[in-house]
């Protein structure tokens, strides 16, 4: 009988694997008061409680126009409801965290769930096939860098890392240039501007356009 019962117990499943989530203590940026609250962000969407318990927000991914994690301490959504202050524009929530966010978990949890790109930096898969430094036009002023081409996407390595970027090749637009010194890389929601300090191999230009353009393609040659 005994036997039989440890049979049972293996041969059971274990218990569900519990889903991923993150929970953050923030504040949340409001107009006359800033408000202390928690983050928690899974597969159900994104929910902030303020720590008073009057303020309960619910974003669904469907529902999130653009998310921006470019600060490390510093999460920013958009949806798509007009704002009420600002009537030609979209609402807006920003949430600073008490700690920063050091690795790539968030951001590749969102843009698995996210219709629209996600704005930051994050690790992108793939080997690299080379750097190119460039310099990136602000509107005022500008900042040193390279870009890092990879199987996965582009990378953005800025000496300022607010600035730095990483573009899934599914999350860009179109890529154009003007002169062998200048590149223009267009997401879905943004745009950068590059001065080239070298030129950028005419090979390398074409397979970042076939997998933007023609990825399907891209794939059946083995790139």
């Amino acid at each position: 009988m005994l036997k039989f019962l440890l049979a049972l117990l293996l041969c059971a499943p274990g218990p569900a694997q519990a889903a991923e989530a993150f929970q953050f203590p923030v504040v949340r940026d409001k107009l006359l008061r800033d408000e202390p609250g928690h983050l928690t962000i899974d597969d159900e969407g994104i929910i902030y409680r303020s720590d008073n318990g009057k303020t309960t927000l619910r974003f669904a991914y469907a529902d999130i126009r653009k998310a921006n994690l470019s600060r490390p301490h510093v999460i920013r959504l958009q949806t798509y409801d007009r704002s009420k202050r600002k009537l030609t524009r979209n609402r807006s929530y920003e949430f600073r965290l008490k700690e920063e966010v050091t690795d790539s978990r968030l951001a590749r949890f969102l843009i698995q769930r996210l219709a629209r790109p996600l704005v930051g930096f994050y690790e992108l898969a793939g080997e690299s096939s080379g750097e190119i430094p460039v310099y990136h036009r602000h509107r005022l002023g500008g900042c040193h860098g390279v870009l890092r081409i990879v199987e996965e996407g582009i990378q953005f390595v800025s000496e300022q890392s607010v600035d730095s970027r990483s573009w899934l090749y599914r999350d860009l637009e179109t890529l154009g240039s003007s002169n062998p010194f200048n590149l223009r890389v267009r997401s879905f929601v943004e745009t950068y501007m590059f001065d080239l300090k070298d030129r950028v191999p005419e090979e390398t230009y074409r397979l970042i356009w076939q997998r933007i353009h023609n990825p399907q393609t891209s794939r059946a040659g083995g790139n």
